[in-house]
């Protein structure tokens, strides 16, 4: 075996495959370098998703005429300078690695010039040879292209995907790093086609709305949390927004877009029930720590960081996240158009407002008004029976009647287990169940868990479970049927390994079991009742598997539909 020490070049080209994956990651190490150098406003110009042309322009410091032909050596760089920077890292890069891996791959051309200086520079490369270093009439600021990404490594080429799905790899950088720096006004042109343009200045939840619409904007909640060396703020969707993809989940540490399991997993842990299966919740969080007490330096791209104290980090986030979402009022609205919203109904509506809890009272209507969640309803009429119909201050609203008594059962249930006062309905005689062998041994395993609900379950021999008792509420159900549906459901989750805390899982099909179901006809006194304990349920505007309990339709958007107005 002999040894042998690697060229410059090739150890260049090594360091550039580390660093540099597709055109989405120079896009991302050169806008970062805009920020860090405190541009106010980048420009980027892509041109064949980034393989022909990426120029990235700004007006930030500029680089001092002597230091040009520093800038694209290898390991060179102004944000470090001893070992202890390693460990309190402020700026988004610092290893001195882009700018050298760039340039081995590609032709580079750049004008810079510094901040108040009074000569540019204008430097050429290609595959890391420098070809041209000279003045220049440059503006203030730096203006880097990018010309034939990978020209120098044929090889790598093979490895890109379609041009439609990087260009989707580098629009989906550019908006990440617009989300954490609103304040970097940012202009995007594809091939030579205006994309995007945010001004600089912005707030946060000005930037959500340039890039995801007025209806992700509205469905935002803040969050705050501070306390000593850790600040938490931004804004997470109400269920309404969940999405099937962690997609639309952003993380920013100290104003770097980073992925990080533990923040999601505090954040949906936080939403609890309020989410469907295979639902993850729309966030944006933004989380200020002292740089000591994170490492930025623990990934390859910058795109992970280890906290120093991890459990503290995620209890932040979970009950930060869990107080925002205690504050907002979670069911869905139905409003009008924008464009109807535009026109001048306020004082129609605050009319229809005013009277609408004193209109004569329908013959099987209510007079009673309940307050669920910071809304004021009274309960109308049943239709379809499976739905509550109620008048509203901001419209009508309508109950989903099984998914509301589903979350009253739900909550009641969780407060009598934590209180140890559950109670169970003993059977007048026991039943005998043959469940199988994959539900005998689903039970066998969390026997305890069914237990400690109020089910009076042991083992009699086999596959075979004698039930003695069931939960309150249930015993007006056939027993066996409800028993043998929740082992379904539990051993469903089971088997596609979504089960975490199977007692959790078996408290919210026991509410589910014993809730009203769709179909069932309910009297006035029955509506009121289910009503007026949601008024004392937190979270009941969805049931536990995270559906919506209750929507309205705003006045405003009846008066769309019914053509009441001129448009």
């Amino acid at each position: 075996m002999t040894i042998k020490i690697l060229s410059d070049n090739l150890i260049s080209q090594i360091a550039a495959g580390e660093v540099i994956e597709r055109p989405a990651s120079v896009v991302k190490e050169l806008v970062e370098n805009s920020i860090d150098a405190g541009a106010t406003r980048v420009f980027l110009e892509i041109e064949d998703a980034g393989m022909k042309k990426i120029r990235v322009s700004d007006n930030g410091c500029g680089i001092e005429e002597d230091q040009v032909g520093l800038a694209f050596s290898r390991h060179a760089t102004s944000k470090i300078s001893s070992v202890e920077d390693l460990f309190k890292i402020g700026s988004l890069g610092f290893r001195g690695e882009a700018l050298s891996s760039i340039a081995s791959v590609s032709r580079v051309r750049m004008e810079t010039k510094a901040q108040g200086a009074r000569n540019g520079s204008l430097l050429e490369l290609d595959g890391g040879k420098e070809i041209k270093l000279e003045d220049a009439a440059a503006s203030e600021g730096t203006d880097i292209s990018v010309l034939g990404l990978f020209h120098h490594t044929p090889a790598r080429k093979k490895f890109m995907k379609s041009e439609r799905t990087e260009y989707g790899r580098i629009f989906d950088m550019v908006a990440g790093i617009a989300l954490a720096h609103p304040e970097v006004g940012l202009r995007l042109v594809r091939d030579g086609s205006q994309v995007l343009e945010l001004p600089d200045g912005q707030d946060l939840k000005e930037r959500i709305r340039s890039l995801f619409g007025g209806s992700v904007a509205v469905a935002l909640v803040p969050v705050q949390f501070h306390q000593s060396n850790l600040l938490i703020s931004g804004f997470v969707g109400k269920p309404e927004v969940a999405r099937s993809s962690k997609k639309y989940q952003f993380v920013f540490v100290n104003g770097r877009a980073i992925e990080s399991k533990l923040v999601a997993s505090a954040v949906k842990e936080a939403f609890h029930s309020l989410l469907m299966h295979e639902k993850y919740p729309w966030f944006l969080l933004n989380i200020q720590i002292d740089p000591q007490f994170v490492d930025v330096n623990v990934h390859p791209r910058k795109l992970e960081v280890k906290f120093l104290n991890q459990q503290e980090v995620f209890r932040a986030v979970r009950g930060a996240t869990a107080a925002a979402l205690e504050s907002a009022t979670l069911s869905p609205i139905v409003k009008s158009s924008p464009a109807v919203e535009a026109q001048e109904f306020r004082p129609l509506n605050m009319e229809l407002q005013a009277r609408s809890f004193n209109v004569p009272v329908l013959p099987q209507g209510s007079a009673e008004i309940f307050e669920v969640e910071g809304a004021r309803l009274r309960p109308v009429a049943q239709i379809a029976a499976s739905y509550i119909i109620a008048e509203g201050e901001e419209g009508l609203v309508l109950i989903d009647q099984h998914a509301a008594h589903e979350r009253v059962r739900y909550e009641r249930l969780i407060a009598d287990l934590e209180n140890e006062s559950l109670k169970s309905q003993v059977l007048l005689a026991p039943l005998e169940m043959d469940l199988g062998v994959e539900g005998a041994r689903l039970l066998d395993e969390y026997l305890k868990d069914f237990q400690a609900l109020g089910f009076d379950l042991e083992p009699f021999g086999d596959s075979t479970f004698l039930l003695r008792a069931v939960p309150v509420g249930l015993e007006k159900r056939d027993p066996e049927s409800v028993v043998r549906e929740i082992v379904a459901d539990v051993q469903e989750e089971w088997g596609q390994n979504h089960v975490k805390n199977v007692r959790e899982v078996v408290l919210t099909y026991t509410a589910c079991r014993g809730a009203v179901k769709f179909g069932d006809t309910l009297t006035m006194s029955e509506m009121e009742a289910l009503v007026r304990d949601m008024e004392k349920t937190v979270n009941s505007s969805h049931c536990p598997h995270g559906r919506p309990a209750v929507v309205t339709l705003t006045y405003d958007k009846l008066e769309e539909m019914f053509k009441r107005r001129n448009f």
